[in-house]
Parts: C-alpha cells; structure tokens; sequence
C-alpha cells in the first residue's frame, strides 16, 4: 500500500476509543476491503464519525499502523447521506456491520461486495422490504471471504439440485460447507435441519417470492453464518432479542 492514501470511499464498521484522545476505528473501503485506522483529535469521539453514512477518508502509512489524516462524507451517495436509517432496519444495519467487521479479512477488496453494502444501506433508507436483500449480503459475504463455495450443486455429487428434493448442509473435510440431498426418512426426523431443492433455486435466481421461502432461506443462513462464527455470539442479535422482548 502506498504511504499516503487520499479521499478513499469507505464507511465506519466500528469504532473503539483508546485513552481520552485516540480511537481505533475500522472502516470497510471500496478498495482495500476492511482496515483499521488510528484516528486522533475531534474524530475519536464516540458518534463524531457517523455510522452507515458514505465517507471520503484519507491516511498515511508508518511501519505500523495507519493515521487518519482527512475525513468528509462522501456525495456521490445522495440517498444514504440525506436519509436515515430507522426502526428495524436500524437493527439490520448493526447486524450486517458486525457480520462485516467479524468476517472481512483486512486488506482484502471487492469492490463486488462494497457496491452490494451500498446497495442495501440505500433500501434500508428507502424502507423497502429488506428480507430478500439481506439474505443476498449474508451469501455474498460468505462467499467472497472464502467461507463457503458452492450452495447451489450437491457438494458430494455435483449435480445440480433439483426442485422436489431436500438438502441438509455439511461440512466437509476437504470441501467445507454445502448442501447435500438427503431421503424422505431423513427429512421426516429431521425437517429443522432440511431445505428443499425449490427455495434454495429461487434463491439462485434472487426471486424470494413467499414467507416460506424466505423463512427456509433464513434458517439456511443462521445455520452457516453460526458455523461460520464458531457459535460465537451476534450482539447485534442479542441486542435485537432483548428489545423484541421489552415490547421496544
């Protein structure tokens, strides 16, 4: 990298303060992928950066770490900028971001990927229905940091899948995560653990058309985004499940 880099898009992932004047905060870059950068003076309080607001940020380079020296919000993204992110989506926003501090590795781009997170943020801030598209980010993100390759084919056949059979996921020793189609007994002991063939095409197609779908979709995502993770805990879930329960 070189040693001064200038008006970079990116946008805030987290932000941790460090003595009463410095902060360490990680950004996710259109260009570099995630990293993580000092930041001293005004900008190392809590809430002086924004979060999923598009910023402009600069830097130089030591042996060490990387300096903030310039930051604006970004006006290529008028949409984001002038609008904001409410209610549940609110909670959407924090899950994603934790996904994308969590599981981009540093230096990494795609720029891919970047352009999808613009994406949703600009239809978290429009209020569309969000569903479809976040199951779309949670594959994408998996897909993109190697976490998993193929949910579309049989991982130990390679056939492709077919509508009117169930699958389970695997984790196979030298293949990793995939789908695998199993037998009407199976599915009948197992239905929790089951998806069938016609969801997981429809995601393919990026057409989540029925609560069913999408429902099935979802528990597929939970079951690899918490392999993924190791059991490792969300906070941003925790947090959404506690105010859920409050009535919030």
């Amino acid at each position: 990298m070189s040693e001064h880099v200038e008006f970079q898009p990116s946008f805030l992932l987290h932000q941790r303060c460090v003595g009463e004047k410095d902060a360490l905060c990680t950004f996710f870059t259109r260009e570099y992928g995630r990293l993580n950068v000092w930041v001293k003076g005004k900008y190392s309080e809590q809430g002086q950066i924004p979060l999923f607001k598009p910023l402009l940020i600069s830097w130089r380079a030591s042996e060490t770490s990387l300096q903030l020296t310039h930051i604006e919000i970004n006006r290529q993204h008028p949409l984001i900028c002038h609008s904001s992110i409410v209610s549940d989506f609110l909670y959407s926003a924090f899950y994603v971001n934790e996904l994308n501090y969590k599981l981009l590795p540093e230096f990494a781009a795609s720029e891919e990927l970047y352009s999808h997170y613009v994406w949703l943020l600009e239809s978290m801030a429009q209020k569309l229905y969000i569903e479809p598209i976040l199951r779309a980010y949670e594959l994408q993100l998996l897909v993109e940091t190697g976490n998993i390759s193929d949910i579309f084919s049989d991982v130990l056949t390679g056939a492709p899948l077919n509508s009117g059979h169930f699958y389970r996921c695997i984790n196979h020793s030298e293949l990793g995560f995939g789908l695998t189609q199993v037998d009407q007994r199976f599915t009948e002991k197992n239905r929790t653990q089951c998806f069938l063939g016609e969801h997981l095409l429809k995601f393919e197609a990026n057409c989540l058309d029925t609560e069913v779908s999408l429902s099935d979709i979802k528990r597929l995502m939970r079951i690899l985004i918490h392999s993924t993770l190791k059991g490792e805990t969300l906070k941003s879930r925790t947090l959404f499940t506690s105010f859920k329960k409050k009535g919030c």
